[in-house]
Order: C-alpha cells, then structure tokens, then sequence
C-alpha cells in the first residue's frame, strides 16, 4: 500500500513533511483545523483505508511492526503538566514505528509548548487544547498564558487582539468565541515559525528561547537532552546554518557532545608539542584578526607543533578540525566571564584531549577563564602547561615575542619532526568521518596535497583521492577513494541499493541496507553488483532501511564496476 506521509526536510527529530488527507496533501508539522478533519481521523482509526490509523494507549506495549501513517499518542493531555511521562512517551513511540509515520499528539499543543513538541517528533497537532485555555478563560500566546480580566494591549494582529479593551463589557462566552480563534491562530503563527527553522536547521534556537518562559518547558528540554542516542541518530553531521548557544542548555545539544567524542575516539593519537589557543569570535579561528597575528609570530614553527583551540561550549577543537561544524559556524554570548558550568564543562574535555593524546609539551598562550580551563585540566590531569602570555593581554608584543621565543627554544630542545598542515587537515576529517584509521588505509603511501585554504585534494600518482568540500568542510572520496575506502571497509558508512544505476538521488524505496551509524549529511559510499558510487546522506542509515518514501542520498562520482 502506498505510504501517506512522506518527509521532505529534517531537523533532529523534527520534520518537514507532506501528509495525504484522504482529499488533501497538507504540509506538516500540521494542526488539525476543523472538526472535519478530526473526524476523517478518528474514521481511520483501525481501518484499512488509503490512510491507515493507528492509537497507541501505553507506550511501554507497542506492537511490533506498526506501520501506519499517522500513529496517535493516546491521552496524550495527560502528559501537559508531566515534562518526565511526556519525554519518555515521546521517544519512546517515535523509537517503536516506523520512520515514515507521522506522529499526532491530540489535546497537547499550545503555541508556547508546540515547538518542544516538534522538536521530540511531533508532526500532527489540533487546537482542543488552545480552544478549552479559552473556555477557562485564558488567551495563549508563545510565552505563556494571560486571563481576560489581565489582558489590555493587544499581543498580535489578528482580529481577536484588537478587540481586547471591549472583553470586560462582553459576554464571557463572546469572550470565549474570541479568544478561542485568537489562541488557535497564535497556535498557527508558531507552527509557520517552526516550519521554517525545520528548514533553515535553527529549530533548536527557537526551543530554547520559548523555554525561559516556563520551568515545565524547561524540565522537558533537559530530560529530552537526556535522550542523546535518540536525537544524536538524528541529529545531522553539518550544517551550513550558524549554531547559537545563548544559553545553559546549550551545552547539551547532541553536535557539541559528538563533536567532543569524536575528537577523542576517532582523531590519530598526536606527540610532541601542543599550543593551546583561545577561540575567536570569526570562524574558522585562523581567518581572524587575533589568530592571524598569533599565527604569524610562529608561522617558521607551525609544522613542527600541535595546534588546539580552547571554546565554550564546543570543548577542544584540533586546528585541523576548525573548518567542520560546529567550530566552524557558532556564536555565543561574549562577556569575558564564564560560568561555573562552563569551566567544568571546557576543562573535562580538555583533559580528556590531554589523556588521549601523547604531548611531550603543552603551552598555553591563553588569559583570563581560558588560563582557569586549562590550570584545572592540568590538576585532573596531573601535567605541567606552560603559559606565554604576559599582563593578561596575548595580542601584545610582550606576549607574542614571549610565545615565540618558548616556541624556538622547546623546539630546538625536543625536535619534533615537520608535517605537512594541509595533510592534516584532510587526514583528520576522514578520521573524524569514517573512523579512526581510515586515513592510514586510504593514504598509505604518502599522497600529494594541492589547493588552497580550506579546500585541499589529495591525489597519488596523479590520481585525485579526496577532497575537502565547501561549505561543509567535510571530506569527500572520489571514486579511487572509495575502492581503497572498500579494501578495509566495506560495509562502514556504505549505503547497498537495488539492482539499478543511480543517477542524481537514490531514493529510499531502492535502499536495500545501510550502515546504522550513517547520518543526515555523512559521505557514504553507495554500490552494488554494477557500481560504485559516492554521494551525501540525506537520512540516517537505520532510517533509508524502514523507509519507503523520501530522497537517501545524493550521488557524487559513479563508476561501473
């Protein structure tokens, strides 16, 4: 039977998608408008209709192989002042169906609550709740709730604003007619804003921003973030839109946690020296003002050294790595203090970078909270750090001759040998994609690095390996690269299709498995018995195998076998 539902763009766990209503093709995250609409799904319910229904009542019981288009929680208003029961139920029944289902929580939303809502799975949503806030008494807006009697300015444009000074001579229930379409429009309003962060990929901004409004929203958010595996196998490897991590929560999205990790699981294990390097405000750090005069103090000796740039929220960033996300498109609030949480947070992952890497010399030319992050990782590590700044300012002359002079004096003493910077680049983004060691397979002997900053090739024997693409900063393979990549690999971040050539996209429908740790925007390499080709996900893995609908991957190169 055909599928119903299909999604077009994601965001995480929230989706853009198109819902096929019997007579209609609506756009989701969607409400159900009218009470037509509600009844055309209660119809549904159990039949074996063009769109099949189904409720699910306890979350802890779902039957195996639900397939449905349009899966309803079951009293889900339960859950409105129950932030735990409602993130457990959440992912819970987005975990148990299929991944081209469309999720319909009934009675729940509110324009204050609806992009957490959204941002868990949700697609489907009704006005019930907003219009029984209005019998109460209540208008709703995106930050919460207001009385009748309380309201006296207009809060929006619609027509039921600008009737709010005559409430108090009306009729309660004119009052109700009134704030009932005002609620439900507010309900609306959110949903065309949440539309477009699903496609713009800032979804997560927005959510933030409605929970300092309420400590329910608040609770729910962080007991969600407790939930990384589900929005991490969701959550896309890039980004071309600017992560802003305003507040404390910020911390806990799944791009920095997985960024952190990689860095430590994935990254070829570095010796020698190590120079430790405040971020800075323009991205990638080494095309800004501050990087560029540090840079060029030291530029005869930057093959000859490690280089790390110290952040929050992000951690520790391996220079090789500035030009992937999130380092290389974030912003956060500058004040030139950091909080409690932040220090903690920053220092554990240094010491983890220092745990997991061999440095002989570690020197910070650092002040202020980054001289704090980096004294508390050297006592929970149980190393020396080596400071270089003077008076607290690393743009002086002071510092910068200071730094260059501990530089050619550590360097003449260790003589650590010379890299190739342009190699380490490519090198550690095909680590830091593919695997830990990938890039001594595909590199083994030594390949020449052309072009110029941030996008190299590597080649051998004039034969182009890899790429690094914009705006993404990733590695790509050509198909030389993917048939070494094949050699050791196959299998890892491959993608096996049906029995065709493709050509532009593979869809879902012709995927017949896919490596589960696959990611929205990974590099992939897709094949059969006839060709090999390589190409960008648009879907995780574990998804292009329980979907039938939707774009998989967008190919690259192909080559027939």
């Amino acid at each position: 039977m055909k599928r119903q539902f299909e999604v077009i763009k994601r965001d995480g766990a929230a989706r853009v998608g198109k819902l096929n209503l019997s007579d209609k093709i609506v756009s989701t995250p969607y409400m159900l408008k009218t009470k037509e609409e509600l009844e055309l799904v209660r119809e549904q319910i159990g039949e074996n209709g063009e769109l099949k229904v189904e409720v699910i009542d306890d979350v802890e019981k779902i039957p195996l192989g639900i397939g449905a288009d349009l899966v309803i929680l079951g009293g889900a208003v339960r859950f409105e002042k129950d932030p735990r029961g409602l993130s457990a139920a959440l992912t819970t029944i987005r975990e148990g169906v299929n991944a081209d289902s469309a999720l319909y929580t009934p009675a729940l939303a509110t324009p204050e609550n609806v992009s957490l809502l959204v941002y868990a799975g949700v697609d489907v949503i009704d006005g019930i709740l907003a219009e029984a806030k209005a019998t109460e008494g209540f208008f709703l807006h995106d930050d919460g709730e207001e009385r009748f009697q309380d309201a006296q300015l207009p809060q929006c444009t619609c027509d039921a604003c600008q009737q709010i000074e005559d409430l108090k001579s009306r009729p309660f229930e004119k009052s109700v007619e009134i704030a009932s379409q005002h609620n439900k429009n507010a309900l609306q309003a959110e949903l065309y804003r949440i539309s477009a962060r699903v496609s713009r990929g800032t979804l997560r901004e927005l959510v933030e921003g409605r929970c300092r409004a309420s400590t329910t929203l608040t609770a729910l958010l962080r007991l969600l973030d407790e939930n990384y595996d589900y929005f991490e196998k969701r959550a896309p490897i890039v980004r071309t839109s600017t992560m802003l991590a305003c507040a404390q929560e910020s911390v806990n999205r799944v791009e920095i946690r997985r960024f952190s990790e990689r860095v430590i699981t994935r990254l070829k294990q570095r010796h020698g020296i190590l120079l430790l390097l405040p971020c800075s405000a323009k991205k990638p750090y080494s095309t800004s003002m501050s990087h560029k005069m540090i840079l060029s103090s030291i530029w005869k000796f930057r093959r000859s050294i490690n280089e790390a740039i110290i952040s929050s929220p992000i951690g520790v960033i391996p220079r090789s790595l500035e030009c992937v996300y999130p380092p290389s498109n974030y912003d956060v609030p500058v004040t030139g203090t950091w909080i409690c949480d932040e220090t903690k947070w920053v220092s554990a992952r240094l010491g983890e970078y220092l745990k997991a890497n061999s440095f002989d010399v570690i020197l910070a030319h650092v002040s202020g909270p980054y001289k704090d992050v980096c004294d508390e990782a050297a006592t929970l590590f149980q190393t020396d750090v080596i400071y270089t700044t003077i008076n607290e300012d690393v743009l002086s002359s002071a510092s910068l001759n200071n730094l260059k002079e501990v530089m050619q004096g550590l360097i003449k003493e260790h003589q650590p040998p010379k890299r190739d910077l342009r190699f380490d680049y490519i090198r550690d983004t095909i680590d830091y994609q593919f695997g830990k060691g990938v890039s001594d397979h595909i590199f083994s002997d030594s390949p020449k690095i052309r072009g110029i900053y941030p996008t190299y090739h590597a080649s051998s024997n004039g034969v182009r390996i890899a790429t690094i693409v914009k705006p993404y900063g990733t590695t790509t393979l050509t198909i030389p690269g993917a048939r070494r990549y094949l050699e050791r690999f196959e299998g890892h971040y491959c993608v096996y299709i049906d029995d065709f050539v493709p050509k532009g996209t593979v869809f879902a429908v012709g995927v017949l498995s896919a490596d589960p740790i696959i990611r929205p925007y990974d590099e992939v390499v897709v094949l059969n018995d006839e060709v090999v080709a390589t190409g960008r996900a648009l879907m995780s893995g574990w998804e292009m195998q329980s979907s039938t609908r939707g774009g998989a991957v967008v190919i690259r190169h192909i080559e027939k076998r």
